[in-house]
């Protein structure tokens, strides 16, 4: 995967995640804060209407007996302030208010005449068994009213409509919440699915009971427990949140997706620069500069690049002097060694060297090879005679003479003192012979008294063509002894066999 998908999905991945992140926590928020709300509003309905309803009737047992809760509330409802909706504060009220305040039957509810409280009298009324008050007869010659309709009342809030301590049902028929309320001394009269009515409240559970006070003094306690679901606007308004995060996530995406192709052209395209000149760096060109924009990490790795490929090749550059100096130094110091420093020709040690591999090629190859050594005449005289320095000036000049008036494939050395060496290869003895002869007259015809009056020099010398004798140093001794019988012969003459 290249840097620009790299970065453009880590911008992607960051994106989405810090857009989920603050979503869903923003989102649980919230969902509980309005939990909350709504809880806290639910439980202070029903602790309002809860305290009028026991002050209005005294206890719990009358006013039961007296009105359904549902109808003292619709009662109170219809009392509120003109604009002021009843949905408005029943819309988490307990239990099934709208309903029964507007007369309709409820799940399981026989459909017949609705509900009505308890008309006005005069005087104690006696109560059915069930807990529903029964008029007394009028007193003999009032007229006859007709009796209010029965209904078939189920004991309170037992078979037909949620108990009246619950908020409206969800949709799966549980109710939003649930309260649980107990009398002064904590017996349970609304148990909330938690504790049966009757009973005494346990001691655990008397945590977080909120007294509902009468005239100062405390009647009963009561305590929410949640069961929360949405309401259908709250429904709305969660849609609407999970709406504005998928349009944050999709907007997030558009936005990394954005920057991801900004960013990854400009760090790409900076970073293509180093990586060009590094490769221009490993084919050889050390001297690389690439462009530094801004001020951040990739700028400052540019200029790092820039002065380390300065100091590359300066280096390089003194390297490579200094390497041709020590190539100059070694060969002048292995010219050095191998010539003679007098007379600049090749020392003895050089020319065994070379005379043998000369002749292991003519020998292979069936090829002529001559060898000559030659010596100056009467040199301990002229060292003699003349001094040193002219002996050295001699031995110079001889040396220039051999040199200058031989193929370049020919090899002339000083073999020691006075002594030089000649090594023809391709050539046979009448051929070195003439060649030779042709030198000692050079060195006999030379002008030395320009170099000394009255100096005269010459050279005797003996040849060798004999590849037949094994090695370039039995040809060097048969040469030596044809060079003194040269000597024995009077000197100034070339002696071949």
């Amino acid at each position: 995967m290249s840097l620009r998908s790299k970065l453009m999905l880590a911008l992607l991945l960051t994106g989405l995640a810090s857009v989920a992140l603050v979503g869903g926590l923003t989102y649980i928020s919230v969902n509980a804060k309005v939990d909350s709300i709504r809880q806290q509003q639910a439980a202070q309905h029903f602790h309002s209407f809860m305290t009028a309803y026991l002050a209005e009737y005294g206890d719990w047992q009358t006013a039961i007996a007296s009105e359904s809760f549902d109808q003292f509330v619709q009662r109170r409802q219809a009392r509120a302030p003109q604009g002021e909706r009843p949905s408005d504060l029943l819309e988490r009220m307990p239990p099934e208010v709208d309903r029964q305040s507007h007369h309709e039957p409820g799940d399981g509810e026989r459909r017949g005449p609705p509900p009505h409280a308890a008309p006005p009298h005069n005087g104690p009324q006696r109560m059915l068994p069930d807990g529903y008050p029964r008029h007394r007869p009028p007193p003999p010659g009032a007229e006859q009213e007709p009796p209010p309709p029965m209904r078939e009342a189920p004991p309170p809030w037992q078979p037909e409509h949620p108990p009246p301590h619950e908020a409206r049902p969800r949709g799966d028929g549980q109710p939003l919440f649930r309260f649980l309320l107990t009398d002064a001394e904590y017996r349970v009269l609304l148990g909330a699915g938690l504790a049966s009515n009757g009973s005494i409240l346990p001691v655990e559970m008397r945590k977080g009971l909120r007294p509902l006070l009468v005239e100062g003094r405390t009647v009963a306690y009561v305590s929410p427990q949640s069961v929360l679901t949405p309401t259908p606007q709250e429904r709305e308004y969660l849609a609407a949140i999970r709406s504005s995060l998928l349009a944050g996530v999709a907007a997030a995406t558009a936005l990394a997706l954005g920057l991801g192709l900004l960013l990854s052209r400009s760090l790409s395209s900076r970073l293509s620069y180093l990586t060009d000149a590094v490769r221009a760096m490993h084919k050889g060109s050390l001297l690389q500069q690439v462009p530094v924009r801004g001020k951040d990490e990739v700028a400052e790795l540019a200029t790092a690049f820039n002065a380390m490929s300065e100091d590359l090749a300066r280096s390089h550059a003194e390297l490579n002097a200094s390497h041709q100096t020590i190539l100059q130094q070694a060969a002048q110091l292995r010219e050095l060694s191998i010539r003679d420093g007098l007379t600049g020709l090749y020392n003895r040690r050089h020319f065994d060297e070379q005379a043998a591999t000369l002749f292991n090629q003519a020998a292979r190859h069936q090829r002529p090879l001559s060898l000559m050594i030659g010596d100056i005449d009467h040199f301990k005289r002229i060292n003699d005679q003349f001094s040193h320095a002219i002996g050295d000036a001699v031995l110079r000049q001889v040396s220039a003479l051999l040199r200058d008036h031989v193929r370049q494939s020919d090899l002339v050395a000083r073999y020691g003192g006075e002594e030089f060496v000649l090594a023809l290869p391709e050539t046979a003895g009448p051929q070195a012979v003439a060649l030779c002869e042709k030198l000692r007259r050079r060195i006999e015809d030379y002008p030395w008294q320009d170099i000394h009056p009255g100096l005269k020099v010459t050279m005797s010398m003996g040849v060798s063509a004999d590849a037949d004798s094994g090695s370039a140093e039995a040809m060097l001794r048969q040469a030596d002894a044809l060079l003194y019988q040269a000597k024995g012969a009077g000197r100034n003459q070339v002696c071949f066999a």
